[in-house]
């Protein structure tokens, strides 16, 4: 089931900011004390007026109808173009079509267990729509599943033909598991721009000899860990993909080349990178730059 949202027309004032007025009348976007942006009103305008404008930005209204609603609110032109340029920089808003429409994107969540129910309820519950499987056939195409990215969850480690076959497609994927009780979301794969799965098996068993023996013992295996941790582990996911779907506009994906390893024991946070390996077949299995959206 997809939740299906109204696609949005305008310019939209980023829904989690809150919106506030300071004694002086000046008003302020967000609440965080190092992030918050505080504008005044223009000369000869009230409070009131210019909260009335910030209410068009809802996304079902364009740029010119904000500028000339925003005229009978008594605000010129281009108090209107500054202050949506003021809140642009400091990226509190969106315009349509610059940002693909949550229900035309589908999710591919590949895998059986508990991060695979909760990284498709999670991604359910925000209008994306999600495909599910837990087995990659002798004959599978994982261009068939037509996915914006796929998330590989619960197996400690990847079907490596799996892997494959998505470096070669053109198809972004993150890997999402449970090791030894602690959750790890990564690395993002942006075939052909950043480190692959392989990659961190060819890092990893340049520092142990013995990885490809142990790694061949984890295959079809699920991690366990406690609800807190699996929860956090989600979150972390869920994250990560919402940084893949907000590109270009928000920041790049922390998971790039890297692990995120959650330890809520610790109450810590770990980075872990994974740089790409000249050595390993995702330089060339991956489709030039512009070409693996002719895949899909």
């Amino acid at each position: 089931m997809t939740i299906q949202h109204p696609h949005p027309i305008g310019v939209t004032l980023d829904p989690r900011i809150a919106v506030l007025v300071r004694p002086d009348g000046r008003v302020q976007f967000g609440w965080d004390p190092e992030r918050a942006l505080v504008l005044s009103p223009p000369p000869g305008v009230r409070t009131e007026q210019l909260l009335a404008v910030v209410r068009l930005l809802d996304g079902r209204n364009t740029r010119p109808h904000i500028l000339w609603t925003a005229v009978g609110y008594g605000l010129a032109p281009t108090d209107v173009s500054k202050l949506l340029g003021d809140l642009d920089r400091a990226g509190l808003i969106d315009v349509a079509g610059t940002s693909p429409v949550a229900d035309t994107i589908t999710i591919r969540v590949h895998g059986r267990g508990p991060l695979s129910d909760a990284v498709s309820a999670g991604l359910t519950d925000a209008g994306i729509r999600v495909s599910r499987s837990f087995r990659y056939s002798a004959d599978g195409d994982v261009r068939r599943w037509n996915a914006l990215c796929v998330v590989l969850a619960d197996d400690l480690v990847a079907d490596p033909r799996l892997a494959a076959d998505l470096v070669q497609s053109g198809i972004p994927h993150l890997q999402v598991r449970l090791r030894d009780g602690r959750g790890v979301v990564g690395p993002l794969v942006l075939p052909g721009h950043t480190s692959c799965l392989r990659c961190a098996d060819l890092l990893r068993a340049a520092y142990d000899e013995d990885w490809p023996h142990l790694s061949a013992q984890l295959l079809g295996t699920v991690g366990h860990a406690s609800p807190a941790v699996i929860m956090a582990t989600t979150a972390v996911a869920l994250g990560q993909l919402e940084a893949v779907l907000s590109a270009p506009r928000g920041a790049p994906p922390s998971s790039l080349d890297a692990t995120l390893e959650i330890d809520l024991g610790a109450h810590r946070l770990v980075t872990r990178r994974w740089p790409r390996q000249a050595s390993c077949s995702c330089t060339y299995l991956a489709p030039a730059v512009g070409e693996s959206n002719r895949h899909r």
